[in-house]
């Protein structure tokens, strides 16, 4: 599917979390294209950088907001430990390529196949967990945690933690990013009680 199909399919729900969700999708494969495309070490790597801020920052909201509600609807643990598994294999990847560089020679294999994964993934989010979301959780709800999705991707870590724990919050709970996590959860917190 391509980038345009899922701003569409983004653009056709309510301002809820699944939108806000598709949007980063669609983001996320804009980015792969800006790596893919940058010529030059600086501007590859400047665009390598933003790319893995957004596939961590994503993750973690995800892992913050939306695989709680999914793994608390009926079917939905085996769903979500089905993304969440990806998704650590996903975080190792990218964490081999941050510490390739843009320079090795193979990092264009490693970044196709990443990207791969990470369309996959996302596939499979919008197949199996998105229906279980739009069919168990009030439409008010969803949009209400739009915001709450959002609060989450503004205080995620930026860079991979592949060695921290598959939890709802376990890219955020190591060492130094452990304040993050605190602030996130601070963030969620607020956005859910305004």
């Amino acid at each position: 599917m391509s980038t345009t199909d899922d701003y569409l399919k983004a653009k056709a729900r309510p301002d809820d979390l699944l939108a806000a969700v598709l949007h980063d999708h669609a983001e996320i494969k804009q980015l792969f294209a800006a790596v893919e495309r940058a010529s030059g070490s600086e501007r590859r790597e400047e665009a390598f950088r933003e790319l893995t801020r957004k596939l961590i920052v994503h993750e973690t909201a995800e892992q913050e907001v939306v695989h709680p509600l999914t793994g608390n609807a009926p079917g939905g643990e085996a769903v979500v430990r089905d993304r969440l598994e990806e998704e650590k294999s996903d975080e190792q990847l990218l964490d081999r390529l941050e510490k390739m560089g843009v320079d090795d020679p193979g990092f264009d294999a490693a970044l196709r196949s990443l990207r791969a994964d990470v369309v996959a993934h996302a596939e499979h989010e919008e197949e199996h967990e998105h229906p279980i979301l739009d069919r168990e959780i009030d439409r008010d709800r969803l949009v209400t945690l739009a915001r709450v999705f959002r609060a989450a991707e503004s205080t995620a870590p930026t860079h991979p933690h592949p060695g921290s724990p598959t939890s709802p919050a376990g890219n955020a709970v190591v060492g130094p990013f452990a304040a993050i996590a605190d602030r996130a959860r601070d963030a969620i917190h607020a956005a859910r009680s305004s």
